[in-house]
């Protein structure tokens, strides 16, 4: 409620200024958001699919194995495919509902190029710094589906800060929303220029230089907007998302048959 008044003014400088997209309430979210995570670069998108499908194409894994987990949703998938890659499910634990390592090595082969971790329902798991030193070791892309993690922490480290890049959601049913849109977070530089390329055709220099198969995957002005302070709630958001849980919690401690998943010291 506090931020509607803020909300109305940003929109009305957009329709006074008839720019309604790549204009500064974009830049501003993507400013923030980056200083947020404190990470080189926030790209804007139009979803967390788009965020997906960007970073695999940008890493080439056509023809190539990419390891997701069973436990997520379709569109973690579909990226995949829609990247001309090669999907491999792999098994997700139990009590943290993610990839466990002993599972995501029996997966891995010469084709292997990328792994997704995906945080299901902000959870990170407990064991991801040694997923990320595996892949580092074994020059794997990891990549986070952070669609239900924004502000989720692991050991003091926020989500969408271990890989090589973050995917973040802003879909309705998200902790932040933002109607529809998503983004990238990275510290790689070509990375960020391909995704600003990507999202907006394929433009190099502008419209009229197409460099790569893009499509129109932009974040709009006013999307930016409720995003920015959508980033700023994002505190008191978690709060009260907490305070719920635990009244669910409370609930279902005496149902047999429902365990909830399991917060470990550094998890938050």
């Amino acid at each position: 409620e506090k931020y509607k008044k803020r909300i109305m003014r940003d929109f009305d400088s957009v329709l006074s200024s008839g720019r309604l997209i790549f204009g500064p309430f974009t830049s501003r979210f993507e400013e923030a958001f980056a200083r947020y995570h404190k990470r080189s670069h926030a790209i804007a998108v139009h979803s967390c699919s788009a965020a997906l499908e960007i970073t695999l194409r940008y890493i080439d894994v056509k023809d190539f194995e990419v390891i997701v987990p069973t436990n997520t949703f379709v569109a973690t998938a579909f990226a995949v495919l829609r990247s001309g890659g090669k999907l491999v499910l792999c098994d997700t634990e139990s009590e943290y509902c993610g990839v466990s390592l002993p599972a995501l090595k029996s997966k891995i082969t010469s084709k292997t190029r990328a792994v997704i971790a995906v945080h299901i329902g902000g959870y990170m798991a407990p064991w991801l710094s040694d997923i990320r030193e595996f892949c580092d070791k074994n020059s794997i892309a990891l990549i986070e589906d952070a669609a239900h993690a924004h502000g989720a922490r692991l050991d003091g480290k926020l989500a969408g800060t271990f890989g090589m890049a973050g995917c973040f959601s802003f879909y309705p049913t998200k902790i932040m929303t933002s109607g529809v849109g998503g983004c990238i977070l990275t510290d790689d530089e070509k990375l960020a220029r391909f995704a600003r390329s990507l999202r907006h055709f394929g433009e190099g220099k502008g419209l009229g230089d197409i460099v790569n198969e893009g499509a129109n995957w932009i974040m709009d002005e006013f999307r930016a907007v409720v995003a920015y302070y959508q980033l700023q709630a994002l505190p008191e958001n978690i709060k009260n998302n907490e305070e719920i849980a635990k009244w669910y919690d409370d609930e279902f401690a005496e149902i047999k048959g429902i365990y909830p998943a399991r917060i470990r010291h550094g998890q938050k």
